[in-house]
């Protein structure tokens, strides 16, 4: 008999977003430091573009894992949005103890501990460690 399909809810996690803030600040002061005071301007617009342009662009919603009977695992994903469940392929690029990267219909998904609680993530875990 199969198990019955998990769902995770996956959210944006804070965590990448800070890192990838500090490291914005980071470069915006080295660059202020060192360079003309018109290039250290430069340097902070186009860093925050590039923070917002990532904060909006986060994808969210929830990974259904449904085992079928031949011992294979099927994916399904749905947006925020509450649109129905739609199958998805999906690979595991990177599988470790603090990142999951997976590939969900080819766009990039990094998931980091605090984007779903780590009983989810640690189901995804061991039903993604059978992919190729």
């Amino acid at each position: 008999m199969p198990r019955a399909p998990t769902t995770i809810t996956i959210a944006t996690s804070r965590i990448a977003l800070a890192a990838q803030g500090a490291l914005a600040v980071s470069v915006a002061g080295l660059v202020i430091a060192v360079a003309a005071p018109w290039a250290g301007a430069l340097a902070v617009l186009l860093l925050a573009g590039a923070i917002a342009f990532t904060v909006r662009g986060r994808r969210t919603g929830q990974l259904r894992l449904t085992p079928t009977a031949s011992g294979e695992t099927a994916f399904a994903w749905r947006d925020h949005g509450g649109e129905a469940w739609r199958p998805v392929g999906l690979r595991c690029d990177y599988l470790g103890p603090w990142l999951i990267g997976l590939r969900i219909d080819g766009r990039r998904l990094w998931l980091w501990p605090d984007s779903s609680d780590g009983d989810a993530l640690r189901r995804l875990r061991r039903a993604l460690l059978p992919l190729p």
